[in-house]
């Protein structure tokens, strides 16, 4: 083939041309040519004949991967195509032609030539036989495609499955096409090249049967199991967000490429199959066979489908609505699913409401299931939990358990609406969805249980966590391009969770209740059963302000970090300045992300001052990127208090002169500072000192007041930062002195709140847990010798723990810490017999704070044991046992030395950064810098950990650049304070 003949090829869909069979006019062979052009015709005539033959249902199984000759990128999908038709006419020898894009100009995207409209989707998950190793899915696929634009190809997605060759096919407008095969694994594309051109408006049919084994990876259809009794059962669940529905059945497994779904389910009778609609019939197959056929869905996601088959027995209610509202379990545990039953129905009937939109489904089924990677999945109509985020047991389940329940619940619950009835275009927009749902995860607790201080919560729970990881230069803006499935994967972060729901939070303060309401309504509604861009929604919102909300959201949504504002006050008055944070500002910004307004954001600056009656009657003074603004000054010596509430995403950095004046109101009359500010004031000057940005001093004087607190989101900010200097000196000779200056600071509350939980209401019990924590973990030994005389009543009396639930992660750990083998030995007794998910999340955690090396070593080869400790629990695991000084040695060399089975094996969405970031958290040396860059250069490829890898780096050299800047003023204020 000519180079001419190549050049055409890179017309998108071009088919053979006239003139490659135009001949001039009177053109005349010799008899010697002639021959030679006859035999040729002959064989291909041949092969064409052969090849057909072969065929059998017309497919042609056909590869291309001949890589080593460049061609432009732009011009290889013509190329491929255009080999696959002459490769159908005879010429199988084209294929030595064809090539691949270079890797790193793959376009993973599907073209945009084919949309599907329905899909019959039939599988028979076989999980019935002794070995599991065995369990394989069998399936068949029928897709109704429309076409928009001519091609000679369907380009679908498929991972882990193999297609029966011979049960292909395409058929449309009375035409039945010869399909070839190819798989780019690299892409996960399965791509039919057809010997005729689909025509753009018509309405095509593609089938296939398919086939996979099913793992225990905890990723597309996958096994879990349980025990009953000596007998184990086996349970085929699923888990597809953000691209592994292709690991179930070939399709178009992107965001906004929505279609309806008919979903046939076989299953043997003594099994339950369950779906994202109700069943519409059932049909006996034969002695054992069951097909369970579901109604069809509306047009959703590939994401968002979901097949279970095991044995589950349900409970259920009717909503005001009479939407059929059903949660099920294990047939041993379905009594634990009654709290969840009820915050679910309450809180799917607050949204119908506040969102003036009723649920569109007929039933909303939610699952606890043995083994899922996440706390939970929203799949329209049947919502996956793990075992711990849904079932409650009242004689066992710690209110912080509870509360961790219901916002799951509502989270998922939400996202029928952010995410189900309006999905993102692509995942670039991930936070549209997640970061709604965690706002109104908190919204909707906040409305269905009303004495739990909520708002409060989502301080230390979201903002403030965010604050931390957008503080660096490996963040990423709310809005991130992404493409392959690893970078995908990287993006369900705190990011798009957390900063999306505390930029969200700021919007409806700035905006307003009403305004914030009606826009999301008319967003939902507008784009109900499509999908949407952040776009949409601001022109929602700005139909209902006269803000211009594209202009301000975009400062907060197109680039990372965020400001912190600085106010001094000067002989001229009182003036407020921005700058972005960053916790290390000698870090150098890699150059990922560009901002396009140079670090200044539309800030809604809020402030109050010490004369103020109402603290909470705020003022928004908008600094709009501009770097000075002025504000009205105060008294000489009273101070000014901005961000009221925290309601904005930004830190307040003050003069020393108002950081003292803070300090003394704190001391005097802590009460007049509202309760979110107390915890700001000591997030804020903490965090400032970390960056160098504010006297480390002045920082630890904020904990002065600490003693008196008692409001549990002050008490719960201060030991996050505690915590975090404790992290920094537990290898320094300073950690003994540190540990009593905590010890003294928290023993008056302490002894005033006891370890008894009588009468306590939901937040008063968070406190005594917190403070009990801090007590123990600190040395203080009449709270050691509480916990280890209760866990001793335990051990002697097994069937009867009268322990608090919700002390008993504090005695369980103490006693353990301060025990020997017997201790552990009976804690993990418990947690292997346990039949109560909290209860045994509660003990997985404190074998972990066993002091004994050979104890801990021992455990963490537990952790890759599934018959021990279960996939879902293995990272989490490794990660308690590194909070634990004398375990953490031992985590890094083991993960270093399991690396490759631990990624492959255990690692899901979320999971390379929770193990990375865990396991590296007291990392302060430039000794710890050097092996991380040593595991770096072992493992060059971290996938979906990149980001998580450079994030651990960033915050291991802040952690190094601390301890030089503040060793020497701790130790000065710790030798003041007597404590050294």
């Amino acid at each position: 083939m000519s180079t001419e003949n190549f050049g055409r090829l890179d017309m998108e869909n071009e088919g053979p041309t006239d003139s490659e069979n135009q001949k001039k006019r009177g053109c005349y062979v010799s008899l010697v040519r002639g021959t030679v052009i006859a035999v040729l015709g002959f064989i291909v005539l041949l092969l064409v004949i052969l090849i057909a033959y072969f065929a059998g249902e017309k497919v042609v199984t056909y590869a291309c991967d001949d890589k080593t000759t460049s061609i432009p990128s732009s011009k290889d999908d013509n190329l491929t195509n255009t080999c696959a038709r002459l490769a159908a006419s005879g010429n199988v020898q084209i294929c030595n032609a064809c090539y691949r894009t270079p890797k790193d100009e793959l376009d993973i995207r599907l073209p945009s030539s084919l949309v599907p409209l329905v899909y019959d989707v039939n599988l028979r998950p076989n999980i019935y036989g002794p070995d599991p190793s065995e369990f394989k899915v069998t399936g068949s696929v029928k897709i109704q495609l429309q076409c928009n634009k001519d091609t000679f190809n369907v380009s679908l997605h498929i991972n882990e499955l193999d297609v029966i060759e011979n049960s292909v096919t395409v058929h449309g407008g009375n035409t039945d096409f010869i399909v070839l095969l190819e798989r780019d694994a690299e892409r996960q594309f399965l791509i039919l090249r057809l010997n005729k051109k689909l025509l753009a408006g018509e309405i095509y049919n593609v089938s296939m049967s398919f086939w996979g084994h099913l793992t225990t990876r905890l990723s597309g259809l996958y096994i879990s199991s349980y025990q009953h009794g000596n007998t184990t059962s086996y349970v085929a669940t699923t888990q597809f967000e953000p691209t592994d529905a292709r690991k179930a059945l070939p399709c178009f497994d992107e965001p906004a490429l929505k279609a309806k779904f008919r979903i046939t389910l076989e299953r043997q009778e003594s099994k339950t199959a369950l779906s994202n609609m109700p069943v519409a019939y059932s049909e006996k197959l034969d002695d054992l066979w069951v097909a369970d056929h579901f109604e069809i869905t509306p047009k959703m996601p590939t994401y968002l489908l979901a097949f279970i088959v095991g044995d589950f027995k349900y409970m259920e209610s009717l909503t005001k609505r009479n939407i059929e509202y059903r949660v099920w379990s294990r047939p041993q545990v379905t009594n634990q699913a009654e709290y969840a039953l009820g915050i679910g129905d309450k809180v799917l009937t607050f949204f119908e409401d506040y969102f003036k939109i009723h649920y569109p489904l007929p039933k909303q089924d939610m699952i606890a299931v043995p083994d899922f990677p996440y706390r939970a999945m929203e799949n329209w109509g049947l919502i996956v939990y793990r075992e711990s985020t849904m079932l409650y047991d009242n004689k066992a389940t710690s209110e912080h358990f509870k509360q961790v329940i219901a916002y799951v619940i509502a989270h998922e619950v939400a996202h029928q609406w952010f995410g189900n009835i309006v999905s993102p275009i692509w995942w670039d927009e991930l936070w549209l969805n997640e970061g709604f749902a965690t706002y109104m995860g908190y919204f909707g607790v906040y409305h269905v249980e009303t004495d739990w201080k909520m708002f409060e919560e989502f301080i230390v729970g979201v903002l403030h966590v965010s604050f931390k990881d957008d503080a660096v230069v490996s963040s990423h803006p709310l809005f991130v391009p992404v493409e392959r499935p690893s970078e995908i994967a990287e993006v369900f972060d705190s990011i798009s969770y957390q900063k999306g729901a505390a930029v969200i939070r700021m919007a409806k303060f700035f905006l307003g209740e009403e305004a914030f309401q009606k826009g999301l309504t008319n967003y939902l509604r507008k784009h109900q059963y499509g999908s949407a861009t952040r776009n949409d929604l601001w022109v929602a919102w700005g139909d209902q302000t006269s803000l211009d909300v594209k202009s301000i959201m975009d400062t907060w949504v197109l680039q990372m970090n965020y400001p912190v504002v600085s106010i001094e006050r000067t002989s001229d008055g009182m003036f407020a300045s921005q700058t972005r944070f960053l916790l290390d500002h000698t870090a150098t910004d890699p150059g990922v992300y560009t901002s396009p307004f140079g670090y200044k954001w539309d800030i809604p600056l809020t402030y109050t001052y010490e004369d103020e009656k109402h603290l909470d009657a705020t003022k928004i003074h908008w600094m709009y990127r501009i770097t000075d603004s002025q504000l009205p000054r105060p008294g000489e010596d009273k101070w000014i208090l901005a961000n009221v509430q925290q309601q904005g995403y930004y830190r307040v950095n003050y003069d020393d002169h108002n950081w003292r004046q803070l300090i003394r109101q704190l001391r005097t009359n802590y009460r007049k500072i509202p309760t979110t500010n107390r915890a700001q004031i000591l997030n804020d000057a903490w965090n400032l000192a970390r960056a160098g940005l504010l006297d480390m001093r002045i920082a630890l004087d904020t904990l002065d007041y600490l003693s008196a607190e008692r409001e549990y989101i002050p008490w719960k900010t201060a030991t996050v930062e505690l915590d975090f200097v404790s992290s920094m000196l537990q290898r320094n000779k300073l950690f003994g002195p540190y540990r009593k200056f905590i010890a003294r600071t928290v023993n008056e509350y302490f002894d005033e709140l006891t370890m008894n939980n009588t009468g306590a209401s939901h937040t008063e019990t968070l406190t005594r847990s917190l403070i009990s924590g801090v007590a123990c973990h600190n040395g203080i030994q009449s709270c050691i010798s509480e916990a280890q005389l209760q866990y001793r009543k335990w051990m002697q009396m097994p069937d009867q723990n009268t322990i608090d639930p919700d002390l008993r992660s504090v005695v369980y750990c103490t006693a353990i810490q301060h025990g020997g083998i017997e201790e552990w030995e009976f804690g993990y007794g418990q947690y292997k017999v346990s039949d109560i998910a909290a209860e045994k999340d509660r003990l997985r955690s404190a074998l972990a704070c066993s002091r004994e090396t050979w104890i801990l070593s021992s455990y963490l080869q537990k952790t890759l044991m599934p018959e021990e400790i279960r996939k879902q629990d293995t990272i989490s695991t490794i990660v308690s046992i590194s909070k634990n000084p004398v375990g953490q040695p031992l985590v890094w060399d083991f993960v270093r030395s399991k690396w490759t089975i631990i990624t492959e094996e255990y690692i899901q969405v979320f999971g390379m950064k929770n193990l990375l970031v865990g396991i590296t958290n007291t990392f302060n040396t430039k000794w710890d810098l050097q092996q991380l860059e040593d595991l770096k250069v072992k493992q060059p490829d971290m996938g979906s950990g990149t980001r998580a890898f450079q994030l651990v780096t960033e915050k291991t050299k802040s952690n190094i650049e601390w301890m030089e800047n503040n060793i020497d003023i701790i130790s000065n204020w710790l030798r003041e304070k007597h404590f050294l």
